[in-house]
């Protein structure tokens, strides 16, 4: 009995079963926002002006301190009171403003009251209620230089608006320390992701379509699509095993595409994914997966560069 008939027969086996919407886990890295940094290993974050520099300078050392590619630390952070020598300086300032002005919104009241219905009103009129505007912002500026020359390798400035009204007879949905530290924490994450590579994680959607695949195949295919829920390294191999015994359609070959770039063979990924086309696929994923690995490219690119840096200084 081929491979293929063993899992038709698996198949049959596990009752008709609905398909469902299955997916594969990709993961992969994204390269450092700016391209200027790549040489800079040793980092120092001063901190930030403004009341809030602080909050701001000290979770973008943790986080650059957290920073890992390939296993290995990114940076080696260094507190810049310490005096040792550091390849960049990392300077900015934090301000926050908050402005509060006054406002209405109308309301309606009931002027007389249905006697034989408490809840029907027999006249109502419209009026002003006084209420209070907030408007805040956070505005951060940060910049890197390089130490060896001076050079201002990076700079940026990060802003951040909330306005809110706030009513007697309403309760406010967020605070204005609530909203700072939302918007510091997300203005940390642009500069880590702007510094350093980044990874990430998608559910991505196999294709589902059987049309054109024999009989036998077209259940193996389903069978396989099942299996993603529990084992999707099985699911690969069972698509595998079915791609060697028939042509391939456009949704074996995007789905083989996809099993490639999850175990990392960008070569076959990017094969698979031109066949998909080829074949006619329209799945908007194609494009998708084709960027997801033009970035882990250059991200692995970088490192690779940065490595040789340091092996050579």
């Amino acid at each position: 009995m081929s491979h293929l008939r063993w899992m038709l027969a698996a198949a049959l086996a596990c009752g008709a079963v609905p398909a469902l919407a299955e997916t594969l886990t990709i993961t992969g890295a994204n390269p450092a926002g700016s391209p200027n940094v790549n040489d800079l290993v040793s980092i120092a974050v001063e901190r930030f002006e403004g009341e809030d520099g602080s909050l701001l300078s000290q979770a973008l050392e943790s986080e650059l301190t957290e920073v890992r590619f390939a296993g290995q630390p990114y940076f080696r952070v260094v507190a810049p009171e310490a005096g040792v020598p550091t390849d960049a300086l990392v300077t900015g300032n934090v301000r926050v403003a908050v402005d509060e002005t006054g406002t209405t919104e109308k309301r309606k009241r009931c002027l007389e009251q249905d006697s034989a219905d408490k809840n029907k009103c027999l006249k109502e009129e419209e009026y002003d209620l006084r209420c209070r505007r907030r408007v805040a912002t956070v505005s951060t500026n940060v910049r890197l230089v390089a130490m060896g020359d001076g050079s201002v390798r990076y700079t940026r400035p990060l802003s951040a608006r909330d306005e809110l009204v706030y009513c007697p007879d309403r309760k406010a949905t967020r605070t204005v320390d609530a909203f700072v530290d939302t918007t510091l924490m997300g203005q940390v994450g642009t500069i880590r992701r702007d510094f350093a590579p980044s990874g990430f994680s998608e559910d991505v959607r196999v294709d589902e379509n059987r049309k054109g695949l024999p009989k036998p195949a077209a259940e193996a295919f389903k069978n396989a699509i099942r299996q993603t829920k529990s084992d999707e390294a099985g699911a690969c191999d069972s698509w595998a095993a079915i791609a060697r015994e028939v042509e391939p359609t456009a949704a074996l070959a995007f789905n083989m595409g996809l099993c490639a770039e999850a175990r990392r063979d960008f070569a076959a990924a990017v094969d698979w994914y031109g066949q998909a086309q080829r074949l006619g696929s329209k799945n908007r994923d194609i494009g998708e997966g084709l960027a997801r690995i033009d970035r882990h490219r250059r991200a692995l690119a970088d490192w690779d560069a940065r490595q040789a840096f340091l092996r050579e200084r």
